[in-house]
């Protein structure tokens, strides 16, 4: 079985942020999961990691990070990272649901899990949500 480790950072505003852009859907709201919020915070610190210059790989920037969700023993069909960066949270958040409009309301994801870190040497936050469904 798998362990899902602490997230470093709570990430209460882009949660909410997600979660408030479902609100619209017929299908009722996300699930948050703790196991989706670990692929999210991988996906986050690839890029976080390549930005201050320590990563020894490229960014997991591709919009379905399968592969993540796999390794973690995440069951799903379908799976969709949003990433949004600016240089406060609030423009961070707004690109990340600018490049979700179409897939947040999508009512085939059922779960998702946020991460944000920021960047203190170029000052700019970085958000990932990563949503999963069957």
């Amino acid at each position: 079985m798998f362990v899902v480790p602490a997230a470093a950072d709570a990430a209460p505003e882009v949660a909410q942020a997600v979660s408030a852009a479902r609100e619209g859907a017929s299908c009722g709201p996300l699930k948050y999961n703790p196991a989706v919020e670990h692929a999210a915070d991988i996906v986050n610190r690839s890029t976080f990691t390549f930005l201050s210059h320590t990563s020894e790989n490229v960014p997991i920037d591709e919009p379905h990070p399968v592969a993540v969700t796999r390794d973690l023993g995440i069951d799903a069909d379908k799976v969709m990272s949003l990433q949004g960066a600016g240089q406060d949270e609030g423009k961070a958040i707004k690109g990340l649901l600018i490049q979700g409009r179409d897939a947040i309301p999508d009512c085939s994801y059922t779960d998702f899990g946020v991460s944000h870190l920021y960047e203190s040497a170029s000052g700019y936050h970085l958000v990932v949500a990563v949503l999963v469904g069957k």
